[in-house]
């Protein structure tokens, strides 16, 4: 059975014989409600599926991230202090021998006192906190931890100095084999 368009030859289609269940549209229109940061909402036409993927992010959101050379994400907009705290989120950590079992808590209250202040700092205390999470869980868990402990604490050790790198220099940082259950 071959069908033709029928938006090629002018003609509407047949109709379906009697008890045969009613054909699907060939083409529909929708509008949808967009809401951008900056933009109020506003109604989008569009026809097909493929009008959902033309819509664009904002640009202040454009402008403020920027691909390196280097594929990484850098925020064009954070300030040095952002920077700075972001490297220290980082670094606090390996206080911990020196500093106590409190070490956890200073990544914990810098990332609630800064995470408005710019997502650069809201990303980054995010991984710090994500990591610690899955270092007090690994070190909780009898046997299966202490084992994955051994492989993960290096890795972990060195991912922290790469995190304080690449947020003293404005980038997101992400670490490897982690959980994160703060989203």
């Amino acid at each position: 059975m071959n069908e033709r368009d029928p938006s090629a030859t002018g003609r509407e289609p047949p109709e379906p014989p009697p008890g045969a269940p009613p054909s699907m549209p060939r083409k529909f229109e929708f509008s949808m409600e967009i809401e951008l940061p900056g933009n109020s909402s506003k109604k989008q036409p569009g026809t097909g599926p493929a009008a959902a993927a033309a819509i664009e992010p904002s640009r202040s959101l454009v402008e403020r991230w920027r691909m390196t050379p280097g594929g990484r994400v850098r925020d064009t907009a954070a300030t040095d202090v952002d920077r700075v705290i972001a490297a220290l989120m980082h670094l606090w950590p390996i206080l911990a021998p020196l500093i106590g079992p409190f070490s956890p808590l200073v990544p914990l209250v810098l990332w609630l006192s800064f995470r408005q202040r710019s997502p650069l700092l809201a990303d980054h205390g995010r991984e710090v906190l994500n990591a610690i999470l899955t270092l007090l869980l690994l070190v909780l868990v009898p046997c299966i931890g202490w084992v994955a402990l051994v492989v993960w604490f290096p890795v972990w050790l060195v991912s922290l100095v790469r995190g304080a790198v690449a947020g003293g220099g404005g980038e997101l940082f992400r670490y490897p084999m982690i959980l994160r259950p703060i989203r």
